[in-house]
This record gives C-alpha cells, sequence and structure tokens, in this order.
C-alpha cells in the first residue's frame, strides 16, 4: 500500500475523534508532521519511503484515538491522578460502612422473613442505597473542577517557586469528605425529632431512648441548622478555591466558638432526652467533641498566623 495513503488513513481516524471545528487544522499539522518523520526515516535507513516504513512509524506515533486526545482541547479534570486513591478509599469504605451497619440493624431486628428474603430486602433499600456516598463525592468534585477549570481559563497564577509548604493549599478529597460528613450528621440530627414516624418498624425501647425534650427541640436544637449551614457554605468556598483565604480562616474560627459554645450550652441548659440514661450518655460525648472543636479551634489559630513558609530561591 502506498506509504501516502497510510499516513492519510491515519490522519483520518485520528481527526474524526475531533470536533469539526478542529479537523481541518489539525489533519493538515499531523499530515505534515508524519511526512516530515517518514523521509527523515527513509533518509537515515538509505531506502525509499514505503508501506513497512509506515506502518512502523504509525504504531510507534500511537493509536488514533490516544493521538486525538492529545490535539482535544483541555477540559476540566473531575479527580486528579494523585487524589484517585485517596477518593477511592473514601468512597468504597463509605459504602463498606453503611452496609456493615445496615446490615447489623436488618438482621438484629425480629422479623418473620427467613434470612435469604431479609438479606434480599436489605440489598433492594439499603445495600443499593449505599452508592448515593460515591455520587455524592463526585458531584462535589465535578463543582470543583469545573470552577477551577474556569479559574484557570481566565489565566489565573500563583507564583510557587521557593514554597517549602503552604499552610492554605487543601486538599480537596479531605474537603468533599468534610462537607459529606456534616450533611450526613445533619440528616440524622434532623431526622431524630420525628423517629416516631419514621422509625414506626423499630423496636419501642429504641424509640423511646431517642425522645427528645420539647423544651430542646425548641430553643436549643434549631441553633444546629444554622451554624450547619454557614459550616456547609465555607466548605464549599474552600473547596471551590482549592485554599483558604483570610476571610475563610476568620469565619471558620468563629464557627469553632460558635460550635463550642452551643456543644456547652446543649449540656448545662438542661435534658436533651427524655430517659436519663440516653441523656448522660449523649452529654458525655458532647463534651469529648466539644474538646476536639477546641483544639481544632486552637490548631487553626495557630495555622493562620504562619499561612506560608518559605525557602530561600534555588
Amino acid at each position: 500500500m502506498n506509504p501516502d495513503a497510510l499516513i492519510e488513513t491515519y490522519v483520518g481516524d485520528v481527526v474524526r475523534h475531533l470536533p469539526r471545528s478542529q479537523r481541518n487544522d489539525v489533519a493538515f499539522e499531523l499530515r505534515s508532521l508524519l511526512a516530515e518523520e517518514l523521509q527523515g526515516r527513509s533518509a537515515d535507513s538509505g531506502r525509499e519511503p514505503d508501506a513497512w516504513l509506515a506502518t512502523q512509524l504509525l504504531t510507534e506515533f500511537g493509536r488514533p484515538v490516544d493521538v486525538a486526545d492529545r490535539y482535544r482541547p483541555a477540559g476540566f479534570t473531575v479527580i486528579r491522578p494523585s487524589e484517585a486513591p485517596r477518593f477511592a478509599r473514601i468512597a468504597l469504605g463509605g459504602v463498606v460502612l453503611q452496609w456493615i451497619l445496615t446490615l447489623v440493624a436488618t438482621f438484629s431486628t425480629p422479623s418473620e422473613l427467613e434470612w435469604p428474603s431479609l438479606l434480599g430486602a436489605w440489598w433492594l433499600s439499603w445495600g443499593l442505597g449505599s452508592f448515593w456516598w460515591p455520587g455524592f463525592l463526585v458531584t462535589l468534585s465535578l463543582i470543583a473542577g469545573f470552577v477551577q477549570s474556569r479559574r484557570e481559563a481566565a489565566g489565573e497564577w500563583m507564583l510557587t517557586r521557593g514554597v517549602v509548604r503552604d499552610r492554605d493549599h487543601v486538599r480537596r478529597p479531605l474537603i468533599v469528605l468534610y462537607i459529606a460528613l456534616g450533611v450526613v450528621g445533619a440528616s440524622i440530627v434532623t431526622s431524630v425529632p420525628s423517629i416516631a414516624l419514621w422509625g414506626a418498624g423499630l423496636p419501642g425501647p429504641v424509640v423511646e431512648a431517642f425522645a427528645l425534650e420539647g423544651e430542646f427541640v425548641s430553643t436549643r436544637a434549631p441553633w444546629v441548622l444554622v451554624l450547619w449551614a454557614v459550616t456547609l457554605a465555607v466548605g464549599i468556598a474552600v473547596l471551590v478555591a482549592g485554599r483558604w483565604t483570610p476571610i475563610t480562616r476568620r469565619i471558620s474560627a468563629a464557627l469553632s466558638i460558635a460550635w463550642l459554645a452551643l456543644l456547652l450550652w446543649w449540656v448545662a441548659a438542661g435534658p436533651i432526652f427524655t430517659q436519663q440514661y440516653a441523656d448522660e450518655v449523649t452529654k458525655i460525648c458532647l463534651v469529648l467533641v466539644a474538646v476536639i472543636v477546641a483544639v481544632d479551634a486552637v490548631v487553626a489559630f495557630q495555622r493562620g498566623r504562619a499561612a506560608v513558609i518559605h525557602s530561600p530561591v534555588a
């Protein structure tokens, strides 16, 4: 077969994977590049350009679809390759955790169904339903990736030479996990007051153990939704920017103080649950969470004092 015909067929296979607006320019450039390379190999080997040389050249150049990707306009990366393993662990770990918890709850609850039927019912409900978690993480990553691509397309850049450690830079998978856990926590807390309705199939003692005091529901509980909404907004802002800013750091510090005050108010202002045992255990857990929030606030304050550490430029 004529080597020029081989190159023309190859170029055609490449450009058909590209948008129509690019095809003519890419075909002209690629055709010239391959013809020049073929002439160079012909001169080096001391033989006329033939089908064998052309086939060898095209094979080494790569598959047409891979070559087309080199010319395709850059889009945005949903999950960066360096972050993919961590993202996969978070996504699959969340699914497995849901499976374990719901399987234990399903098979520990008295039922008239045999275990195969019970397992089938679990799979069609909680089993498949657990895949909302990876989808939720991907959705957040899509939003962050799209916004970041627009920022890069606008020409935004940052001088990074000589920077040893940037304390304002964030790892997006961890921020995605932070946001996702916040949404899950908010969903759980907001569902507790109506457990008697949605948990009608649960044993009576379980429903009674999660019965909340009326005063707590009406006065102290609603503030958690306000703080969660602001926390979610800050998390999304940091996720989109890919780093902390002075404004988001100040808001985060104020949120830490607000969360600490809310938790202590919950503990000190009266009972949370109607049952004494459930109330005591809950308050112990809230005190531990308050300690963690206080430590996190101190660490965030220290980081805010030295945002970026520089080293001498080599």
